[in-house]
């Protein structure tokens, strides 16, 4: 978060017309479900690639590239599109505005949740590998 907080002060210094981060543009509970749906979306995404799938390592990063690119244009009209706490923070706290209810319920918890809600998911659905050998060579013998 302080690198971010940093970040932003040595942009905002450098190029004063370059924007003011990431705002709402939309009600809180709907900026917090499109926040949260985005952050869902890219962590299932990013698991998903992290297995040790067959494919090339540069067809999985450009996988990710592109979701994650498209992911934060769909949002970035409503939120921000920004899917990181830690970013967010940066801007908000060049702002002035970073303890309000808005931005710590759209840009803190709804992707936080999501992260959790995603993981328990992803564990839930996807089988470990691990298990998947062990069928396969229990079937051979």
């Amino acid at each position: 978060v302080i690198g971010s907080i940093t970040g932003v002060r040595f942009i905002l210094d450098t190029f004063p017309q370059i924007g003011r981060g990431p705002s709402l543009n939309v009600g809180i509970h709907h900026g917090a479900l499109t926040e949260g749906l985005l952050t869902f979306a890219i962590v299932t995404i990013s698991l998903g690639l992290a297995r040790k799938i067959p494919g090339s390592f540069y067809m999985k990063t450009w996988i990710s590239s592109v979701s994650k690119l498209a992911l934060h244009i769909l949002g970035s009209d409503m939120t921000g599109g920004c899917m990181n706490p830690a970013s967010v923070m940066g801007w908000a706290y060049a702002r002035g505005d970073h303890i309000t209810k808005e931005h710590i319920l759209v840009y803190w918890l709804a992707p936080i949740q999501a992260t959790v809600i995603a993981l328990w998911l992803f564990k839930l659905v996807v089988r470990p590998l691990a298990e998947e050998k062990k069928d396969s060579k229990s079937k051979s013998e």
